[in-house]
């Protein structure tokens, strides 16, 4: 029986790759702007927090978008670099286009068509890098979004330093104009035909197998939901947590601040360890610390110190999550960015309801919860995997080849 895989592709050559992590940062700049802005957006427009609140909201809802297009649009024949450029467009249009808007209507339409575009950056370049490093590339994953990171980390510097939010969008534009040529030059695998039609007793073998094929894509659906449900919920939670430990909000601000360094760093800092371990031991071992550091949280004297802790292991999850997840459901990837996406927007406002209930005290324990429950799904993938059960063979072949 012949099996129809994606061919190995060529590695992407320094100039996709240079492309690559100038969007990355590009689009993590772009995000950590919403929120600095608004006090300034409540000025110019009239509007309560709430309403300045709904840009991010608009923003990640065209984001689903933007994620999903990149299977229609391979469909349709359209080359991935192409793509991914007029993708950088509908940033640079949307992010000049929302700090010029007269009315907060029109720059609600602008973040969205900025959304779009980032949605359409963050699906498209994560499909393309776990395409060509989907086994050993780990650490290349590691690499692009330690350079989001380091774009989110500069967004809250920018708007403090400009004298007006609207350069630091005017940044993000020019940013995409810049990645735009070089990341036009990425391509990622593209499906080859199956020529041969399988015997009656392996497609009668595929049905058996079928149910533990959905178990297992629920399973990476489900810890990618949960673990960017627990990185937006700590970094979105963790001022008021502190504030109500006693820490003054100049020191709770600062600490949050340190998630997110902790959260880049690391990123960076696992790269030499993706030669050595694979995506699942680091995803195991990071997720096991993520409920020591959220138990840690519970103790006031220890809650500062247990958030960078928890930024440390949270930064890895997502880009090492999905090497592991390329290894067995490549095709699922764009489903998974865009559901994370969800998770994100859901789960934080849950957070809040409990704090609503049971004060400040509750965001400790949704920490734990989500952990744990991130954990237990990660055990149960990895126990697939070493019980010797069939998961999908790798759609794409292993390209060892570091850039």
């Amino acid at each position: 029986m012949t099996v129809g895989v994606r061919p190995a592709p060529h590695r992407l050559r320094p100039v996709a790759v240079f492309g690559a992590v100038t969007a990355f940062a590009m689009i993590g700049l772009q995000q950590a702007l919403y929120g600095p802005a608004i006090p300034q957006l409540r000025t110019e427009h009239g509007i309560t927090a709430a309403g300045a609140a709904t840009a991010l909201s608009v923003h990640f809802a065209g984001a689903i978008i933007g994620v999903l297009a990149m299977p229609l649009a391979r469909r349709f024949g359209m080359a991935d670099g192409r793509f991914m450029s007029w993708s950088l467009v509908g940033v640079a249009v949307g992010c000049v286009a929302f700090p010029l808007a007269p009315v907060w209507p029109l720059a609600l339409v602008a973040a969205f068509v900025a959304g779009v575009g980032f949605g359409g950056i963050d699906g498209g370049v994560n499909q393309v890098f776990t395409e060509v490093y989907a086994e050993s590339g780990h650490g290349m994953l590691n690499l692009l979004h330690g350079c989001f990171g380091v774009g989110a980390v500069a967004g809250p510097i920018a708007i403090g330093l400009l004298p007006g939010y609207g350069w630091s969008f005017v940044g993000c534009a020019l940013l995409a104009v810049l990645a735009g040529p070089a990341l036009r030059t990425a391509s990622g695998a593209r499906p080859a035909p199956v020529p041969n039609r399988p015997a009656r007793r392996a497609i009668g073998q595929r049905r058996w197998l079928a149910p533990l094929g959905g178990a297992v894509s629920l399973g990476f659906l489900l810890f990618f939901m949960l673990h960017v449900g627990l990185e937006t919920g700590a970094a979105g939670w963790e001022t008021t947590h502190l504030i109500a430990t006693g820490l003054s909000e100049s020191t709770a601000a600062t600490a949050t601040s340190g998630f997110w360094l902790a959260f880049t760093a690391s990123r960076f800092a696992v790269v030499p360890l993706c030669r050595h371990f694979s995506a699942r031991t680091i995803v195991i071992a990071c997720t096991g610390l993520t409920v020591l550091a959220a138990a840690a949280t519970l103790l006031d004297g220890l809650a500062p110190i247990a958030y960078a802790l928890l930024g440390v292991a949270v930064g890895p999850l997502f880009p090492t999550g999905l090497a592991w997840l390329a290894q067995h459901r490549p095709a699922l990837t764009p489903t998974v960015v865009a559901l994370s996406m969800v998770g994100g927007i859901a789960l934080p406002p849950a957070i809040g309801l409990a704090v609503g209930v049971f004060g400040p005290a509750a965001i400790g324990w949704a920490m734990i919860t989500l952990a744990v429950a991130g954990l237990g799904t990660v055990i149960g993938l990895a126990r697939v995997r070493r019980t010797g059960l069939p998961v999908a063979a790798p759609a794409v072949e292993a390209d060892t080849a570091q850039v």
